[in-house]
């Protein structure tokens, strides 16, 4: 995506999108701690590995090959 550039405009579309709808699902969940626990993992989940810090980095041996 983007011939491999970090930063770009699209790039942070994407990482922002995941944080706003985290908050937002915190916030009509009233911070309830199981959806805020699942919430937090899934956004974890979504932005590490956007990272540039991980680029090419492969968990567990996924896609080792």
């Amino acid at each position: 995506m983007d011939y491999g550039l970090q930063f770009t405009s699209s790039r942070k579309f994407l990482s922002i999108s995941p944080i706003v709808l985290y908050l937002l699902a915190s916030f009509y969940t009233k911070y309830d701690a199981a959806h805020f626990l699942i919430n937090t993992a899934s956004l974890l989940s979504v932005l590490l590995p956007k990272l540039p810090q991980f680029h090419g980095v492969r968990v567990f041996g996924i896609n080792k090959y």
